[in-house]
């Protein structure tokens, strides 16, 4: 009995030297995050609270027609400016740049014929001429950088012009909207 309650007391002082240490480590920790906080308040205090954070990234849809002009679509709820778009293959090779010079809260960018197909070049169906394309737009808000991918599938259409011409485009559509039946797997 005198056995059991001499390691009963022994218990109760290991736990409070524990409990000591540990509570003296949170205070030691608390004092070192406190002497943190005047350096960032004063952080703070110089940058505006908008410039710690981005603005959510613009929109991005298709419009126009392909017998037309196509253009990819972006919208956002503050002024923002592209500086340029990178055009991708559906795996993320880059192909070409094309620098712009384009500012608003609505940007339409008419899409080239002459970059899809470069694109199409590298990376396609070989069946039917059928890919992916994927857009990097370098967006800037204010002096803050933000890069957006705009992945669009690429299919190949063929219209009778007028005297029975035969016309070939590249109808850019989202691929979330392409029917189960036109999809085909690229091949490198």
């Amino acid at each position: 009995m005198l056995l059991a309650a001499a390691t009963a007391m022994a218990g109760v002082a290991v736990g409070a030297a524990i409990a000591w240490r540990l509570r003296m480590r949170s205070r030691q920790l608390a004092t070192k995050v406190s002497g943190r906080q005047p350096p960032m308040a004063k952080l703070e205090d110089e940058h505006p609270r908008h410039d710690f954070m981005l603005p959510s990234p613009p929109r991005a849809f298709l419009g126009g027609d392909p017998a037309g002009l196509q253009q990819i679509i972006l919208e956002a709820e503050k002024p923002f400016r592209v500086s340029s778009v990178d055009y991708l293959t559906g795996s993320g090779k880059p192909v070409s740049r094309q620098e712009l010079q384009l500012q608003g809260k609505h940007i339409a960018h008419p899409v080239e014929d002459q970059f899809v197909r470069a694109v199409l070049r590298i990376e396609s169906n070989p069946w039917d001429g059928s890919g992916a394309i994927q857009f990097r737009f370098h967006i800037w808000f204010g002096n803050l950088e933000r890069d957006i991918v705009y992945v669009v599938a690429v299919v190949p259409e063929i219209k009778l012009g007028p005297a029975g011409r035969v016309r070939e485009f590249r109808r850019l559509v989202d691929p979330r909207t392409v029917p189960p039946s036109m999809t085909s797997v690229l091949i490198n």
